[in-house]
């Protein structure tokens, strides 16, 4: 029997390496994503040209409840189990710690954590047995940008998470982590280049991670190889220095 996955965020960057390297394995890919439509379909295009499996997509901002379960509903309709899911979907706001508000700060919370917490809660009556993937971040243990005290507290809340969620769900389903530090996306690529030439001088390798070495990850703590890792936060950062 096919097995399936679900990665939340799974349009773009990050999320969208791991939806590739679990279809090239074989699996059935469930794609959420929230405002990229056309980034969606045409990796769903792409996916199911390539690797003869199916993928289905599905809208939903995972910090809502309701549409969480809606998703969910679809979810059902397109296969009666999942295998994996991967919490990868989330957002940063980041600017000077004083300009920060009450309503900035839930928003970061809202997706990244408590959204977290949704679509695992809801995922769970679709799963026998299998394995569930959070990204969080080396922000959610070094807390090194001020600017950031908000993706910071979510990100340490996914670890949380990631603890207690595994404690309640074995041993039928592992939990674990991964916490990247720099990865090559969209956003990086953006980065001031004495700003990142900075931030690559604290990196043991000496240069951000791209995607797919982070998705390798992924996809290693979900398949039988580590069928004995449970509980645990696998730091990707290329060996970084505070």
């Amino acid at each position: 029997m096919k097995k399936t996955v679900l990665v939340t965020g799974g349009a773009r960057g990050l999320g969208a390496s791991i939806a590739r390297i679990f279809a090239k394995n074989g699996y059935d890919v469930i794609i959420n994503y929230k405002e990229s439509s056309i980034l969606a379909k045409k990796l769903k295009d792409e996916l199911e040209s390539s690797f003869n499996i199916d993928v289905l997509l599905v809208r939903a901002d995972i910090s809502l409840e309701n549409e969480v379960k809606n998703m969910f509903q679809k979810v059902i309709d397109f296969s009666s189990k999942i295998g994996v899911l991967v919490n990868n979907a989330s957002i940063a706001l980041d600017n000077d710690l004083i300009s920060k508000d009450a309503r900035e700060f839930r928003s970061v919370l809202d997706v990244n954590l408590v959204g977290t917490y949704l679509v695992t809660k809801y995922s769970l009556d679709l799963f026998d047995k299998g394995a569930i993937i959070n990204v969080s971040s080396t922000n959610g243990i070094d807390t090194g940008y001020i600017e950031s005290i908000d993706y910071d507290a979510s990100k340490a809340g996914v670890i949380a998470l990631t603890h207690d969620f595994a404690k309640v769900l074995a041993p039928d389903i592992r939990v674990n982590a991964v916490a990247p530090g720099w990865i090559n996306t969209d956003m990086t690529r953006e980065l001031n280049p004495d700003f990142r030439s900075k931030e690559e001088d604290k990196i043991l390798l000496k240069r951000f991670a791209d995607p797919e070495e982070i998705a390798k990850v992924v996809y290693f703590l979900a398949s039988d190889d580590a069928s004995y890792i449970n509980d645990t936060v696998i730091r990707v950062d290329g060996g970084k220095s505070v």
